[in-house]
């Protein structure tokens, strides 16, 4: 075998590679690449965070907007002069005053 050939007829190679890193510096070369991927990828990760935060706000929106809408039906219905009428007639026993107990009173007006 001093023809350079190894077992079933392939060449060896002579030269052999050594790496002899100290694991120092390797660990350093390790923890530069983390570093690296970190720094790459929190902006990518914090932006779908923030995406995922609008779309959380804007669905709370658009059911806070439905509220106030409903709510405003529900005040409007509420203010309705019918029903505060038979309210007063009906739970409080209010009626309209005879004439003789109508009092008008004159207010001055005032002059700037």
């Amino acid at each position: 075998m001093a023809s350079g050939f190894g077992p079933k007829g392939r060449v060896r190679s002579r030269l052999r590679w050594k790496f002899e890193i100290p694991v120092s510096r390797a660990a350093f070369c390790i923890g530069a690449l983390a570093v690296s991927a970190l720094a790459l990828a929190w902006p990518h990760l914090e932006m779908v965070r923030i995406g995922y935060e609008a779309a959380r706000l804007t669905a709370e929106r658009n059911a806070l907007s439905q509220e106030r809408r409903v709510l405003r039906v529900e005040a409007a219905a509420l203010r309705q002069l019918d029903r505060i009428e038979a309210i007063a007639r009906n739970k409080l026993g209010m009626v309209f005053p005879d004439k003789d107990q109508v009092v008008y009173v004159m207010v001055p007006t005032r002059h700037p």
